[in-house]
């Protein structure tokens, strides 16, 4: 078994009145017998919204700061514009996708967790216990899609101090599970507003990986995600 951990420092910055990234219109019902749809619409979600919302709460926190901390505004500025570039390469991406190509591997974890904690400037403490390399990309993708989501909506709405990611794996499951302290929510409205995709979509993505989610939550008791993913076949 090879276990690895990590951390982040606290990096906060404020970012109040910012609605949630992946507030859609839901009103076209248009069939997607072969799941094409879904698939652009995760693959948007994950990358590119996530992304191009990082940036607007950095170029928020910029607003903020540009006449008091010239020398820290300067350095948020040129992370936006990186972050920026890194959503043109996401619309790339998704494009590309729309072409048949050879399937690739997923990102490693330990890599996502860094730039996934980096991007959200989210105090963190992570680990990964396990053997990653012989698990399907498939179920490597759908864990990944889990951080991000957790991660994200720790950053934007938890108010929390720090994060806790968990990654482990076995030859029959990978668990991952994403907590924090902060404020939470009531589990049985959040889950079901109109028009807010993000937990409903990942739970869409769990099932279509047979797996679980696991969503735990109250006012003032933080947040708990944890989804269970079989490993039914190797790639």
């Amino acid at each position: 078994m090879t276990d690895r951990s990590g951390a982040t420092p606290a990096r906060r910055f404020e970012h109040p009145g910012l609605e949630d990234e992946d507030v859609l219109e839901s009103g076209d019902a248009t069939p997607d017998p072969d799941g094409t749809r879904e698939q652009l619409a995760y693959a948007i979600h994950d990358g590119l919204t996530q992304i191009l919302t990082a940036s607007v709460l950095e170029l928020e926190a910029l607003a903020r700061r540009a006449e008091i901390r010239p020398e820290e505004a300067t350095q948020s500025l040129h992370k936006a514009v990186a972050e920026l570039r890194r959503a043109l390469d996401e619309v790339r991406v998704v494009l590309a996708s729309l072409t048949p190509q050879e399937p690739s591997r997923a990102e490693s974890i330990e890599d996502l967790l860094r730039s996934v904690l980096e991007r959200w400037r989210l105090p963190a403490t992570w680990s990964v216990e396990g053997d990653l390399a012989e698990i399907p990309a498939s179920v490597l993708e759908t864990a990944s899609s889990v951080i991000r989501e957790g991660v994200a909506n720790a950053a934007k709405h938890a108010d929390a101090g720090e994060v806790a990611v968990r990654v482990q794996a076995s030859g029959r499951a990978v668990e991952v599970s994403v907590e924090d302290h902060g404020r939470g929510f009531e589990t049985s409205d959040r889950c079901r507003v109109e028009g807010h995709l993000g937990l409903d979509m990942l739970r869409r993505r769990v099932a279509d990986a047979h797996g679980t989610l696991d969503v735990r939550s109250a006012p003032g008791k933080g947040t708990r995600v944890v989804a269970r993913l079989p490993v039914t076949d190797k790639e």
